[in-house]
């Protein structure tokens, strides 16, 4: 039985690896929707549109290029085209690919330790992968 461990992911954003990625999560919720007929006396159920969004801690250096773009990215107007991979297991390739834009952006500072940078997004289309 394979066993996955934080050291098995990874977060990608534009095709490249954030190397320094504290922790990443995702939430992937499904909307239900009544379709119960008139004259029915139980509730019946559909599923409906599935929606996503995610965050993560990033341990911020500013000599990375990749980190600096993704945290700069909030402040692009363009639609949801960033391409974000939420990576379980880098040697089977277990992942979650799909679009998303940057929702919040919390940098912190604590003296004596490394900064940190919470960083949201929203899923937008279709994820593609899967568990």
């Amino acid at each position: 039985m394979t066993v996955l461990t934080g050291s098995s992911g990874s977060l990608r954003f534009r095709g490249n690896t954030i190397g320094r990625c504290r922790n990443w999560s995702v939430s992937i919720n499904r909307d239900s929707l009544e379709d119960t007929g008139i004259g029915s006396y139980e509730r019946t159920y559909i599923p409906g549109l599935v929606g996503a969004n995610g965050t993560s801690t990033i341990l911020y250096d500013p000599t990375e290029h990749q980190v600096r773009e993704l945290l700069n990215s909030i402040f692009e107007n363009e639609a949801g085209d960033k391409g974000i991979e939420f990576v379980f297991d880098k040697r089977e390739s277990k992942s979650l690919a799909c679009k998303a834009f940057v929702t919040s952006v919390s940098p912190s500072v604590s003296v004596g330790e490394v900064q940190a940078v919470s960083v949201s997004f929203q899923i937008t289309g279709a994820i593609s992968g899967g568990f």
